[in-house]
């Protein structure tokens, strides 16, 4: 992976590799931080804590973005972040995966 790869595409890859790879999508769930450090070769920061959920057919899971203090502001970055997402349609997934992961931005700052 390199660094010049946008920040959606780093998650795209983890949640690719899960749909595909059942060792890897049971190390995800059970234990996600180390799961991400094992397959990207780097330390997580120690104050991030990470939590991957599995959906099924009949529980969705709507995530919201931390909120934000009245003197906090959010940068270009980060509202970009919050207000798309994307959808990743695999072939041997029945249906789409569409969020919005700020797990790229924390695997950004530790790929440099």
């Amino acid at each position: 992976m390199t660094d010049t790869e946008s920040q959606p595409k780093k998650t795209t890859k983890i949640i690719a590799r899960a749909m595909r790879d059942d060792v890897f999508r049971e190390e995800l769930l059970t234990n996600p931080k180390a799961a991400i450090q094992k397959e990207f070769g780097k330390e997580l920061p120690a104050e991030l804590e990470l939590r991957v959920v599995e959906e099924t057919p009949n529980v969705v899971y709507l995530v919201l973005p931390a909120k934000q203090t009245p003197t906090d502001e959010l940068s270009e970055d980060e509202l970009e972040a919050v207000a798309g997402g994307f959808t990743l349609a695999d072939s041997s997934h029945r249906g789409e995966i569409r969020s919005c992961y700020p797990l790229d931005m924390w695997l950004d700052t530790v790929l440099k």
